[in-house]
């Protein structure tokens, strides 16, 4: 309770300091947002015997070499910490540094960040090599604190266990791609899934499995496995163009502070029996995004979250550089985050609960990272 109650504190504070963020410089978001962030979690900061700045990490072809800060216990590292500024989106190219301070020691947490945005990484794959990808991340401004907040308790001072840390980190990649497998299947079952259930010995095809074969049971596979799940499947009378939309009103009541009530919340036929039959979307030609306006590609992305999610909400946010598109279920449990930039109109999909950004070369896909609602 009371970690969640300096949580809390330190989330109010850096909310004062949004307007501010992208002026700040490394060395400032060092003062005002990392030491910080790290009291919280119980280390003096000012104790050099357990949070040391400037660390070295000297490695085979370069000496002196120092990351910002280290996390010590017993005079050896168990966090590397590399600070970007503030105002500076995190990138794949700038693990590059962390991952070679990463090889210099035997500390198993590396932590790539710029105050408000924090991707821990581990070594899972290979021992004493630093994975690509972070098993935990998370967004201070935008994300639910109720979907990582425990996660980050297991880094408080008084908590800390390595080994905890890392055999949930285990687990939580095993169920990372439980659910990414699951959620392709459901959309659209693998040939192996398919194979699988061909071979059983209650369906006695009697004959071997060919090619023509799966493609011909891939969608009763779907449905079926959709039915188990307590779906019911029917097939819409209406083509995406077709669809009415009618308006409905929020209960806003239990929304997040942060989040505006300003919602739009559409049901059509395709959500008959509680299920939306995202195939209609799929089957659409996508338009191709360069040609469209950031407003009408948000619009072609709202399509799709009325589409796949239930009732589905969101939020539209702009920002300097991208539209942002927050996505929430009618219980308003966010589901994720879409953004379009402004410059070459990318999209990105992050999905709450998931570290993988996932970019989409069309405006479809985004259906398939939105999982089915009951």
């Amino acid at each position: 309770m009371i970690f969640e109650e300096d949580f809390k504190k330190y989330l109010v504070r850096l909310n004062n300091l949004k307007e501010q963020l992208k002026d700040l410089t490394e060395e400032a978001t060092k003062t005002a947002l990392i030491m910080p962030f790290f009291s919280m979690l119980g280390y003096d900061v000012f104790d050099t015997t357990e949070f040391f700045p400037e660390f070295v990490c000297d490695f085979a072809v370069k000496k002196g070499e120092k990351i910002d800060y280290a996390v010590l216990k017993d005079g050896e590292p168990i966090m590397m910490i590399e600070v970007k500024r503030a105002g500076m989106k995190l990138q794949k190219q700038q693990q590059g540094q962390l991952y070679r301070y990463f090889s210099t020691n035997h500390c198993r947490i590396a932590i790539l960040t710029n105050g408000v945005s924090y991707l821990f990484f581990s070594d899972l794959n290979s021992p004493n090599i630093m994975d690509d990808e972070p098993f935990l991340s998370f967004n201070l401004l935008e994300d639910d604190a109720a979907v990582y907040l425990s996660a980050l308790e297991q880094f408080h001072k008084e908590k800390f266990s390595l080994k905890s840390v890392i055999s949930k980190a285990v687990y939580q990649k095993y169920a990372k791609v439980v659910v990414k497998t699951l959620r392709q299947d459901l959309l659209s079952p693998s040939d192996e899934i398919v194979k699988y259930f061909l071979s059983r010995p209650e369906v006695k095809t009697g004959n071997r499995i060919t090619t023509q074969m799966i493609e011909k049971y891939r969608e009763v596979t779907r449905k079926a496995m959709l039915k188990v799940l307590g779906v019911t499947i029917e097939e819409p009378s209406t083509t995406f163009e077709g669809i009415l939309e009618t308006e409905d009103t929020a209960d806003v009541s239990s929304l997040p502070q942060n989040v505006s009530p300003d919602f739009s919340i559409s049901a059509h036929p395709l959500h008959r029996n509680g299920y939306q039959d995202t195939s209609v979307i799929n089957d659409e030609k996508d338009k191709k995004v360069q040609e469209l306006s950031v407003d009408d590609i948000a619009e072609e992305i709202i399509k799709v979250v009325i589409q796949v999610v239930i009732n589905g909400k969101y939020q539209t946010e702009d920002t300097a550089d991208c539209l942002k598109i927050h996505i929430y279920t009618m219980d308003n449990r966010k589901l994720g985050i879409v953004k379009i930039a402004k410059t070459d109109k990318s999209l990105q999909f992050r999905r709450i609960g998931d570290s993988t950004p996932y970019p989409l070369d069309t405006v479809a896909e985004l259906s398939q990272y939105l999982i089915p609602s009951k």
